[in-house]
């Protein structure tokens, strides 16, 4: 059960082809787990999704209604930024053949390798050059040269459609993306952007702020590994202080943050070896799907009564602006 990568020391990625294959292969094999296509690309490949719980029946209506919560996460989105995929392979199959498998004791968990299935097979070794590997990467773009991650809210392509048809059926309390930087260049290997607690608001987004978000932080502190927000800064310099990049619905998390869902957006430094940026991403991955299953019943309560919440407001925001008096420094 070695992955392709693992197979070649992370100096590559497996094709859509051989990808799919290994988990036929793998969900076959496991009880625990079940492979379903969620739809088809403008070219016609299936995008596959895999489905890991012990429940017997894993079909939407019954994962939806279960007392377990429920985690999804995906992977390429962006296909050239394909560390989620692998480090996927690996925890499913340590879910299924080694110890990982306490993991669905309380909770149930979804996965999507690869999203931009037709970007993912416009490979080259020459379309992200600034990225320190696999050998072959994915396009930015899928078929229709549409980004993907700018498409939440129009829903022009079937990538997305298929993404927000799972949202709606299986109804995900808490949702993690995978991406790779572009272009900035700091010291640490991996990096979150959680969706603004002010923006779930109510008593969801305190636990996101003051819960989760430190929680998953000091799990990977434990284990070695130095985390810290996802930030953008134009025009100035880290001195003079940076607000968080704003995750508007035309983005993933942006738009499950309507679903009262758990956001969060990963984005490995592309600096960094392939190796150490699906290692860590896998260790991330154990941490956020460990996280649901230990907090399980106080996601599921304070997720049930956020719309109450939200409803029993008498007033809206319909603007921001970035409070500059209250702030954390980063060391």
């Amino acid at each position: 059960w070695v992955t392709p990568s693992e197979k070649s020391d992370f100096k590559t990625t497996p094709t859509y082809n051989e990808t799919v294959n290994w988990f036929k292969k793998l969900t076959a094999a496991s009880p625990l787990l079940a492979m379903v296509s969620i739809g088809e690309s403008i070219e016609g490949r299936e995008i596959y999704m895999i489905i890991a719980s012990t429940d017997t029946d894993k079909g939407s209506f019954s994962l939806k209604t279960s007392d377990k919560p429920l985690m999804l996460a995906q992977a390429g989105i962006h296909s050239g930024e394909i560390d989620g995929k692998d480090a996927g392979m690996m925890l499913l199959r340590d879910i299924a053949f080694g110890k990982k498998k306490e993991l669905l004791m309380h909770v149930n968990f979804l996965f999507i390798p690869i999203l931009s299935v037709d970007g993912h097979e416009n490979s080259s070794a020459f379309n992200r050059p600034n990225q320190r590997g696999p050998e072959n990467m994915g396009w930015r773009t899928n078929a229709q040269n549409l980004n993907l991650n700018r498409d939440y809210a129009k829903l022009d392509t079937n990538e997305i459609k298929a993404v927000v048809t799972v949202i709606n059926e299986y109804n995900p309390v808490l949702y993690m993306d995978i991406h790779v930087t572009d272009g900035a260049d700091y010291q640490y290997a991996i990096s979150h952007l959680f969706t603004q607690h002010n923006k779930l608001g109510g008593n969801l987004g305190t636990f996101l702020q003051n819960e989760m978000r430190p929680k998953l932080e000091a799990s990977l502190e434990k284990k070695g590994i130095n985390i810290t927000p996802y930030v953008n800064v134009w025009g100035t310099k880290p001195e003079a202080g940076f607000s968080q990049f704003f995750d508007s619905p035309r983005y993933s998390t942006g738009y499950t943050t309507l679903f009262n869902t758990l956001g969060l957006m990963v984005e490995t430094h592309m600096l960094k070896s392939y190796k150490i940026r699906v290692e860590q991403t896998y260790e991330l991955l154990f941490s956020a799907v460990d996280f649901a299953e230990e907090n399980s019943e106080i996601i599921k309560d304070l997720r049930s009564k956020a719309a109450d919440e939200i409803l029993a407001k008498k007033t809206y925001p319909i603007q921001f602006k970035v409070d500059r008096e209250k702030y954390r420094t980063l060391n």
